[in-house]
């Protein structure tokens, strides 16, 4: 007779058995049937690699009629070549006062808006054009120096001008080594945030050579040179051209620290020909002979210096927490005196991602000839009460306004909040004078410049 516990254990297996039969059952059909999802996702995926395919062909304007020849090392170009689409709208108000009793406050309403694309074939080849919008300078197209248009004249309609227009090869070399050699209108690898050489919206036209060292994990040194077209003379073979020459090194020496030092040598060749009537007088500053002719030769020595240090937190800011210390000089060997340009600033935060805020100070000295006028930052404008000598040449180079270029002194105060990844909010001041006092402008030529900004990328 089989004892009162092992019936209990026998009717519990017996009651239990069905149900495990029923949930194995169960378990194979489920089993089943994933696999046949799988199955199904796998051909979607299939399906929709194939498209993708037909469309990068189609993007890459590879023609249809026209097979590449395979080879063992690479995919056929129209396998990886892609089309890439971005643009922003900046809306900004800016306000500049004077000290000047004569002068008016003069309140602007700017927009500035950027659209380009980035084509490229395979991993070595690229092309680029990017649009911009902006008002007319007088003859001379859009200006080199600002890519905004003014809310003015009756809503008229604006122009559209090309901003950047080239071609870029990227050889393939060593690891831990890449190069870049680009020609046309293209991003200027020379501009620093400091603007003590270009302003930021400063697209050089000619060619640029690029190479970037990795010699360890945390350090890389980065060369460049450039070739560009100042101005085409139809009278002379010597037209005036812009050659530069830059090397940058980046080191991250802990976690927490990392810091920049950069040499250059910049030089203008043949000023003399860069006349009002030759390019665009948007700046002032340089010292000129009673005809408007530059009287000294450009050709300065910059050099660049900067440390950061990470922070694990800050109040209201999403990540590490960075704090830039950074100082730049430049000398111009070119000219007898005023000839010096330097710059300290110090940078808390970085904007640009979503919770991330930044505030930086900078104070910024370009005396009157270190450096060519007409590739200076736009928003460094002291007031001039009269025009110095050699100016009366030009018709735009009137008394009673402000006058960007060289010869500036100024205190700029940068804050900006970046509530997501693709908007920006910055509040910018600037207090601007005159490095050194002209005769005919002694006194009362300080200028304030208060910008309010909203940013958009797409």
């Amino acid at each position: 007779m089989i004892s009162r516990p092992r019936r209990i254990l026998f009717f519990a297996f017996t009651a239990i058995s069905p149900s495990l039969v029923v949930c194995a059952v169960r378990a194979a059909d489920s089993a089943r049937d994933l696999a046949d999802r799988l199955r199904a996702l796998e051909s979607r995926l299939t399906a929709v690699e194939q498209e993708n395919a037909s469309l990068r062909r189609e993007l890459g304007h590879s023609p249809s009629s026209v097979t590449p020849s395979p080879s063992p090392s690479s995919t056929p170009a129209s396998a990886s070549s892609a089309l890439r689409f971005a643009a922003d709208i900046r809306t900004r108000f800016s306000s500049i006062s004077y000290e000047a009793p004569e002068a008016a406050t003069r309140d602007q309403l700017l927009f500035q808006f950027h659209a380009g694309f980035v084509g490229t074939l395979g991993e070595q080849l690229e092309g680029g054009v990017r649009f911009s919008a902006g008002d007319l300078n007088t003859t001379f197209g859009g200006s080199p120096l600002s890519a905004q248009f003014t809310a003015a004249d009756n809503a008229s309609r604006k122009t559209a001008f090309i901003d950047q227009l080239y071609l870029r090869w990227k050889p393939t070399l060593a690891a831990g080594t890449t190069a870049a050699f680009t020609f046309g209108k293209a991003a200027n690898p020379f501009y620093t945030p400091s603007r003590i050489l270009f302003d930021n919206d400063y697209q050089p036209e000619g060619a640029t050579e690029e190479l970037t060292l990795t010699p360890a994990a945390d350090h890389r040194l980065s060369l460049a040179a450039g070739q560009y077209v100042l101005d085409e003379l139809a009278a002379s073979a010597r037209d005036p051209l812009l050659l530069a020459a830059r090397a940058r090194w980046d080191a991250q020496w802990q976690p927490a620290w990392s810091t920049t030092l950069g040499l250059a040598q910049l030089t203008v060749t043949h000023p003399e020909a860069l006349t009002a009537t030759n390019v665009a007088n948007n700046n002032r500053g340089n010292t000129r002979s009673p005809a408007g002719l530059l009287r000294y030769a450009y050709r300065p020595i910059f050099a660049e210096a900067s440390v950061t240090h990470l922070l694990p937190h800050a109040t209201g800011y999403t990540g590490k927490f960075p704090l830039t210390l950074g100082a730049e000089f430049l000398h111009n060997p070119g000219a007898p005196t005023q000839r010096d340009a330097w710059t300290a600033s110090l940078t808390l935060g970085r904007s640009g991602k979503a919770g991330q805020w930044e505030f930086g100070y900078r104070f910024v000295r370009v005396e009157a000839d270190a450096w060519f006028e007409e590739m200076l930052e736009g928003d460094y404008a002291p007031f001039y009460r009269a025009v110095p000598p050699g100016w009366n040449t030009d018709p735009t180079s009137l008394a009673g306004g402000a006058g960007n270029g060289s010869n500036t002194r100024s205190h700029v105060f940068r804050s900006s909040y970046s509530p997501r990844d693709y908007l920006l909010f910055s509040a910018n001041l600037f207090l601007n004078d005159l490095a050194h006092r002209l005769p005919a402008n002694a006194t009362d030529t300080g200028a304030k410049r208060l910008q309010l900004e909203t940013l958009v990328r797409f």
